[in-house]
């Protein structure tokens, strides 16, 4: 190549056909960018739509069910007393089940069986909807 000479690639197409070309590529890749910009926007109200759905029957599902508070009293055991008469008497099913709450009795109370003796003293756990 002699020096100060620029080759140039011929393909065929006149300046304004380039131009043409050129323009309709530009449009393409920005009706492409419209199109993605539109497809996210819309998949960002979808989902905004359903989570908000799924929070807000979290909410009210939460606003039908009371509020309990965790108490602790001490209680003598009379004759014919267990732990799962306790349970059914003092626990409530919503919060945990007879089992979870016996085991807290033992633990609260350092049992190593389950039997109980009458007059003894016992801590145990019940619960209520009222703040005391």
């Amino acid at each position: 190549m002699m020096q100060g000479y620029t080759a140039t690639v011929h393909t065929g197409l006149s300046r304004k056909a380039q131009s043409k070309r050129y323009e309709q590529k530009r449009r393409r890749a920005a009706r492409k960018r419209r199109f993605l910009f539109l497809f996210l926007l819309l998949l960002v109200a979808i989902t905004s739509f359903t989570l908000g759905g799924f929070l807000s029957s979290a909410r009210e599902s939460r606003k039908d069910a009371p509020s309990y508070f965790k108490y602790y009293k001490n209680i003598e055991v009379k004759s014919g007393d267990t732990l799962h008469s306790l349970a059914e008497k003092y626990n409530e099913p919503s919060v945990s089940s007879d089992r979870v709450y016996i085991s807290e009795i033992r633990k609260l109370n350092d049992m190593k069986s389950s039997g109980l003796i009458p007059g003894q003293s016992l801590i145990i756990t019940y619960y209520d909807t009222e703040y005391k």
